[in-house]
């Protein structure tokens, strides 16, 4: 019988990686990595969850109304926005934020780096895979008569295949700390109780060489200056998802994860690095970066929901300003949607010239307003 990797493979036909390759812009090379690499990592956060029957049991619930149905049509979940109501790729998100957390934009870096693919490619694959990964499940659920437990057994049953398959990293990433290089055998229980054991003695030792030799000790003399300033710690220069502290988009993850950070419609968050083509709703190619960003943050907080605001400077005609700027903001809204968001999540709107953050008396200053705006709205 085939194990739950291999059933995986025979649902990535070289036709759906060639399909993929082309709507993400990537080799097909590179994206059968990208999924050979998700596949065990999914497979591997479930697989950490099976000591936790609390945890299980609502990953059990999850998967098991999930509907199999989806794996006849993969290739529909590749780049494409919602597939309306239940979506499976909703589905997946809530599976994604159960059993990794705020580690998604850790994983697909890493995904990323193994492959060879751009991180955006990644997180679109995810909206493929994971519910493949589901779908599957789901589908062994339902023929094996499995419960919470059995489906625990199952993936217990297949955990060298599934950590064997792991890209380089991504254990210490999941939180596996018993893996070894780059998927190896977790260490048997049985041997667990050696180190605290090495631990106590080692304490032991030290408390002996302590009343035995320091204890009835003089007090040392005090320190002397020896002109030399300490240095301290440097700051942190990133945040947790690897942001530049000071950005915009750091800002905009410190709101969200501030509880006492009340919603106010008045507090936008601007990235004029997000740029068009003159006069057009066009994305220009160096706004990827930002957009990534804002992809990452709505990824690792799934429930957050956020109002896309567009602004241009003030040359050229009022009406025809508004207009383009809620074009601009509405192709925002369908890039972030593209990649796997919720639409009910984004509610673009285009202010037009209002709200300047700058005099429209300079080139520089006119390039400060025409930007994008982002304003958390639900967290």
């Amino acid at each position: 019988m085939a194990n739950l990797l291999d059933s995986i493979k025979e649902y990535v036909t070289p036709e759906l990686i060639g399909q993929a390759a082309s709507i993400l812009g990537e080799n097909e090379g590179g994206i059968s990595k990208a999924v050979g690499g998700l596949a065990p990592t999914i497979l591997a956060g479930l697989l950490e969850k099976t000591g936790d029957s609390n945890a299980m049991g609502g990953i059990f619930d999850m998967i098991s109304k999930f509907d199999p149905g989806v794996l006849g049509n993969l290739g529909s979940l590749i780049g494409g926005g919602n597939l309306a109501h239940n979506d499976p790729k909703d589905a997946a998100g809530h599976l994604f934020g159960a059993i990794f957390g705020s580690k998604v934009p850790a994983i697909t870096n890493a995904v990323a780096s193994f492959s060879g693919t751009k991180s955006s490619s990644v997180s679109s694959l995810l909206g493929m895979v994971g519910p493949l990964v589901m779908g599957l499940l789901s589908k062994k659920i339902s023929t094996g008569g499995l419960n919470a437990a059995g489906l625990a057994n199952l993936l217990l049953t297949e955990k060298n295949s599934i950590l064997g398959a792991l890209p380089t990293g991504l254990g210490s990433i999941l939180g596996l700390a018993d893996l070894t290089g780059s998927g190896g055998n977790v260490a048997t229980t049985g041997r667990r109780w050696v180190w605290p054991l090495v631990l106590l003695l080692g304490l032991g030792g030290a408390l002996m060489y302590y009343l035995r030799y320091c204890a009835n000790q003089p007090p040392a003399t005090q320190a002397v200056d020896t002109g030399v300033p300490s240095v301290a710690p440097p700051a942190p220069t990133v945040d947790e998802l690897g942001f530049n502290i000071g950005s915009q988009e750091s800002a905009m993850l410190a709101f969200i994860k501030d509880p006492n950070a009340a919603i106010d419609k008045n507090k936008w968050f601007d990235f004029p690095e997000i740029q068009f083509e003159v006069g057009q709703s066009i994305l220009s190619v160096n706004s990827d970066e930002k957009l990534a960003a804002v992809l990452t943050i709505l990824n690792t907080y799934p429930t957050v929901k956020v109002k896309i605001g567009g602004y241009t400077d003030s040359d050229g005609d009022d009406a025809a300003n508004q207009k383009l700027s809620d074009a601009r903001a509405k192709t925002v809204r369908d890039w972030l949607v593209a990649k796997g968001i919720a639409a009910d999540r984004l509610d673009p709107e285009g202010y037009g010239e209002q709200h300047p953050v700058a005099p429209n008396d300079t080139p520089e200053n006119k390039a400060k307003n025409r930007r994008i705006s982002f304003s958390v709205r639900g967290k």
